[in-house]
């Protein structure tokens, strides 16, 4: 199988284990979100709404989880292959 689809496949793997097995991983990351968020409004001195904050949030959080999977799916390849992958 090709590198590029190797880590695609691990990637989504990531991803499911974020849902199940590594969910204190994911709660984990909406704590870290919610903090991000807070020192957002503090360090930019803006106030934002409950579902403005909500949002952002769930952005930030959104975001963190996609590059942990595609970190997983990056390691799982180097594992398999002996060799690192450059992005």
């Amino acid at each position: 199988m090709e590198t590029g689809q190797l880590i695609k496949k691990f990637t989504k793997e990531g991803n499911r284990k974020l849902d199940k097995e590594y969910s204190g991983t994911r709660k984990a990351i909406y704590q870290l979100a919610f903090e991000k968020t807070r020192e957002y409004m503090r360090v930019g001195d803006v106030g934002l709404g409950p579902d403005e904050r909500e949002i952002l949030t769930i952005l930030i959080a959104n975001s963190m989880m996609q590059s942990f999977s595609l970190g997983y799916g990056i390691g799982k390849v180097e594992g398999l292959t002996n060799r690192q992958i450059h992005l």
